[in-house]
This record gives C-alpha cells, structure tokens and sequence, in this order.
C-alpha cells in the first residue's frame, strides 16, 4: 500500500493528465457521432482477434454442454412433430403419438454374431424394456434390458433381431433380419417375388409395430434374386446407418403401446 502512494504522488501529475485527456476524449466520442464510429472501427481492428479467440475458447470448453442441449432439443422437436404432424392417410395405428429420449451411445460393437449396444439413460430417465432405438438416419435396435442409469438395446446387427418393413412405393411388407458379417447390409426373405422391385428401393418400417413409427428409414435394396423353391426373394438391403459410428441415439416409445398391446392380448385370450 505504501508503495502504490509514493507511486502516485511522485507521479501525480502524469496521471492527472491521463485522466483529463481521457476524460475530454471520452466527452468527445460520446457528443459526436463521426469521432463515435471511427473510434469504435479502429478499437474493432485491434480487439477482434482476441474477442474472436476468447469467443473460440469459450464455445470450445461449453462444446460439450452445447451438444448435450441440441441433441435434447432435437429430441423435444421430434415429439411435437409427431404429435402434430397430419398425415392425409392416417389411421388410428399410424397415428400413434411418440416420446423421444435422447441418449449417448457408451459402448457398441458390430464385428459380433449377437451385437448390443449401451447407451446413458436408464430406468430414472424413463426407459423401459421394449423401446425402440433410432437416430436421424434410420432403425438402430430395440430396447433388452435397463438399469437405474444404463440400458442395453439389442442392435439391429443380431440374429434375434426381426424389424417389421415395407417396400415404400407399394408398401409391401416383410421382415428385416441380419445374416451377419457384414454391418453395412441386412435381408429380407419374404418379399413375394411377383411384386415389382428394383435396386435403390427405399426400406422403411411399416404399421404393424407399436416399437417404432410408421416410415423410419432403414435402407435401400442393393441386390435380390427371385428364390424358385419358395415363391419369395432374396434381398439384401444396404443400411442407411452406419453401426460402426454411432454416437448419439433417440429411444422412442408409443404412449399407445400398452393400450393397443392389451387389446390384442385380450382378443387373443377370447379364441
């Protein structure tokens, strides 16, 4: 303290200069609108690097928050989007209302006969055994088991795994599965081989779950072969997802699910 005073009064007539011209300076910007903008382009020219690069640190250390909100807000968007979408050809099973939950995709494989992946949100986020799972791109898998924090879908990349499809110009349906090998292509087996198909047809899900929506995106068929012993093709489909770079996911889930689920079970139960 004592040295900062003897500072200021060996030098109390500099920085009273520095004070009154900054003072006449500050009088003269603020009452003259050209002093105003040519001082405000200068001081621009020689402080916008480092309002640029403490701008760049700051997105760069909240990148991860900034993410985590998008992929949240996505996932919000979707909801409502469903809820309120008209479809002009709807019917009471397609259009079912869906919640999506956005998850982080903490482990996966897809060099294995039998894949699964792990993902961050568990029972006290809200998920349950039997939820889809899914992302921009298409059909990812199905919920098989939750903890408190965790949950483990079974990929579509399983032998167990069977997606209920249809071909989307003529909605013939089938059922998608995985042969193996390769992560990049699934099959589908009962495909009527007098309906019209080709190459690059586009593969969605169709009406007949309560997992996933009607019209989520799975892949285009790469080849087929008309099987004669049977009456049905042999297709194979190119996937629009690639499992070897999944990030982050949505888990979806039909709020009519149990009621239609119920109901079937009932009719079954009266035969």
């Amino acid at each position: 303290m004592y040295n900062l005073f003897r500072f200021i009064r060996i030098n109390q007539f500099l920085l009273l200069f520095i004070i009154i011209e900054g003072f006449s300076v500050y009088l003269l910007v603020s009452n003259n609108s050209y002093q105003a903008s040519k001082a405000i382009k200068y001081s621009t020219q020689y402080t916008s690097f480092a309002h640029d690069y403490a701008s760049s640190f700051s997105n760069y250390m909240a990148l991860k928050e900034t993410n985590q909100f998008l992929i949240n807000e996505n996932a919000k968007l979707h909801s409502l989007l469903r809820k309120e979408q008209a479809f002009p050809d709807s019917t009471l099973i397609k259009n079912k209302h869906y919640n999506y939950f956005a998850a982080k995709v903490i482990n996966n494989a897809v060099n294995n006969r039998n894949n699964f992946i792990t993902l961050n949100k568990g029972r006290k986020h809200g998920i349950k055994e039997g939820m889809g799972v899914i992302t921009e791109k298409g059909v990812v898998g199905i919920i098989h088991s939750v903890s408190t924090n965790y949950s483990i879908a079974i990929s579509l990349l399983h032998r167990e795994s069977a997606i209920g499809i249809k071909v989307k110009k003529n909605n013939q349906n089938g059922i998608l599965k995985w042969k193996g090998y390769n992560y990049q292509v699934a099959s589908i087996n009962d495909l009527p081989n007098h309906i019209p198909i080709k190459e690059g047809d586009t593969i969605v899900t169709n009406s007949h779950s309560v997992i996933f929506p009607e019209g989520i995106n799975i892949g285009t068929i790469k080849d087929f072969t008309k099987n004669k012993d049977d009456g049905f093709y042999n297709v194979n489909i190119s996937l629009f997802e690639d499992f070897n770079q999944l990030s982050y996911i949505y888990i979806i889930h039909s709020n009519e699910a149990e009621e239609i689920l119920n109901l079937e079970k009932e009719s079954r139960s009266n035969e």
